[in-house]
């Protein structure tokens, strides 16, 4: 009981303190191109995003302009499909992680929520959303693709929260080099892909109900033709449940 819960703990201390001091930057553009207007606060170090959060275009972020998220009352982060901004070759209205950095403010005990009608991906950055106590979401339209690198002892991808919820309209769900864990009173760790497929690799999926007893992950993938894979170095401490 204590080595589940003890080993995903250290998991997040461990990714939460390496993100929370990235060095200092200097000439950040919290505005993101214009997507954010105004501009997002700055502490000095990092954009920072609560509470209720619009960005007007495609939103990318790279090296120079880590983007961090939380404090009170959580983030509901929705973007809308108006003229692109940094990185014009993404669909419109997609949040693209390209060798950047989101990150979770420390104490987040409120929902995270990503909302995107384009895609969701993470090429080659570092993804992480921690919210013990409440829900994480990420919703797209066209599909979610979260392929970080391997940076030792810091997962690419490291989704915690009372629930983990990712949803696409359209399209596929594909993860690699990610740890997704649900260990509330409701514990539930679900990926919903009701017109595409969804694909594993290199993964974890933790769902504990109250941190102890080990409960269900869900996968909905289209109804004719749908699958879901367990490609090599993926390790589901859950029970599936897959439903077309």
């Amino acid at each position: 009981m204590k080595t589940w819960k003890g080993l995903i703990t250290g998991v997040a201390i461990a990714s939460l303190t390496l993100l929370s001091y990235p060095g200092v930057s200097f000439g950040l553009d919290c505005s993101y191109c214009g997507v954010f207007d105004p501009a997002l606060p700055n502490d000095g170090n990092v954009c920072l995003a609560s509470g209720s959060v619009r960005a007007n275009g495609g939103l990318f972020i790279d090296a120079n302009n880590p983007l961090f998220v939380g404090g009170q009352p959580g983030v509901a982060l929705r973007l809308v499909e108006q003229p692109q901004g940094c990185a014009p070759f993404f669909l419109p209205g997609s949040l693209a992680i390209s060798g950047g950095i989101v990150g979770t403010v420390g104490g987040t005990l409120d929902p995270i929520t990503f909302n995107a009608p384009g895609t969701i991906e993470n090429i080659g950055g570092t993804l992480n959303l921690v919210a013990p106590l409440d829900p994480v979401q990420l919703q797209a339209g066209k599909g979610i693709s979260l392929k970080g690198q391997v940076v030792p002892n810091l997962d690419s991808t490291l989704l915690i929260g009372d629930t983990v919820r990712l949803a696409t309209t359209r399209g596929n769900i594909t993860l690699d080099n990610a740890t997704l864990v649900s260990w509330g009173d409701n514990a539930d760790v679900s990926l919903v892909a009701p017109r595409g497929n969804i694909t594993l690799t290199n993964s974890i999926l933790f769902v504990l109900q109250d941190g102890v007893e080990v409960s269900t992950c869900t996968f909905q993938v289209k109804k004719v033709g749908g699958t879901v894979t367990f490609g090599t170095g993926t390790v589901l401490v859950c029970i599936p449940k897959i439903k077309h």
